[in-house]
């Protein structure tokens, strides 16, 4: 019975407040599934930390019935495969690399599915907000995920389809963090060809990373105070705190992806559904955008 059913959490930074709403979100599904889930086990950013917590897990003679995972850095196929070799059902979140749908092919008598947001359809609502906030075009620095992962580089993707041509865009990689947002910043203004231009407005891969990157360039001598920051995620205790306080001028309301995965892991178990492909959520601009 699904009630027996037991479910870990492998999340990647407890510092960042989305992650730590998939992890609040992911209990309350949970428990409407009637499913265990285990205590998140954190990777802090390291790869190598999820490789352990994989090889612990598999160690364990009671061994949880399911995974949820939002993958670490670079982590590469084969410590996940070993999950699902194991009879584990997983889910992937978030960050999804190609070869997810490799294991779903490969694998079929296991679940093997993933559930994202849009990651293109976040990128052309940032660049919708920016031509709302930039409407006769300019400079602007995006400051992406970690662009060795698909769901960055779908994103920046989605930005530049978007984004009018009269914008000028400076694509740095922030590797999702406040802290790498503040370095590759940094880096950029002592050595980037272009650092001599006027900045008009700066566009990052989650909220967090939009005031790092505002405090990073005031820190350099430049004015923010008139400078558009388009941000992503909208929690209420960062997102929308930012916008009220006038840090902040846009952002994109990302939709927790746990309790469907969670909903997944309780259909399978219950009658065998699988999804036919990867599950994607749609986003919501904050504020609202004119049709």
């Amino acid at each position: 019975m699904a009630g027996t059913r037991s479910v870990a959490l492998l999340l990647d930074d407890p510092g960042n407040l989305y992650q730590q709403l998939l992890a609040r979100e992911a209990q309350l599904a949970a428990s409407a599934h009637k499913l265990t889930l285990q205590p998140p086990d954190w990777a802090k950013g390291s790869p190598w930390t999820q490789i352990e917590s994989i090889n612990a897990m598999l160690r364990k003679e009671a061994r949880p019935d399911g995974v949820v995972i939002m993958l670490a850095g670079r982590l590469t196929r084969g410590p996940a495969e070993r999950l699902v070799k194991a009879g584990l059902a997983v889910v992937f979140i978030q960050r999804i690399p190609d070869w997810v749908q490799e294991l779903t092919a490969t694998y079929k008598d296991t679940l093997v599915a993933s559930v994202s947001p849009r990651q293109e359809k976040l990128g052309e609502i940032q660049a919708r907000h920016a031509q709302r906030l930039a409407p006769h075009g300019g400079f602007a620095l995006l400051v992406t995920g970690d662009l060795t992962t698909p769901a960055a580089a779908k994103r920046k993707q989605g930005f530049i389809d978007a984004a009018d041509k009269r914008l000028q865009v400076q694509a740095l990689d922030g590797r999702w963090s406040a802290a790498g947002t503040e370095q590759v910043i940094g880096e950029w203004l002592r050595i980037g060809a272009e650092r001599e231009r006027k900045i008009d407005l700066v566009v990052c891969a989650n909220d967090a990373m939009a005031a790092a990157a505002r405090r990073t360039l005031a820190r350099h001598g430049i004015d923010v105070t008139r400078m558009p920051f388009i941000g992503c995620d909208g929690l209420e205790q960062e997102g929308k705190v930012l916008l009220a306080k006038g840090e902040l001028q846009a952002s994109v309301m990302v939709p927790a992806t746990t309790p469907k995965a969670l909903e997944l892991l309780s259909s399978y178990w219950a009658s065998g559904a699988r999804p036919d492909g990867p599950v994607l959520l749609d986003s919501t601009a904050l504020p609202p955008l004119e049709r």
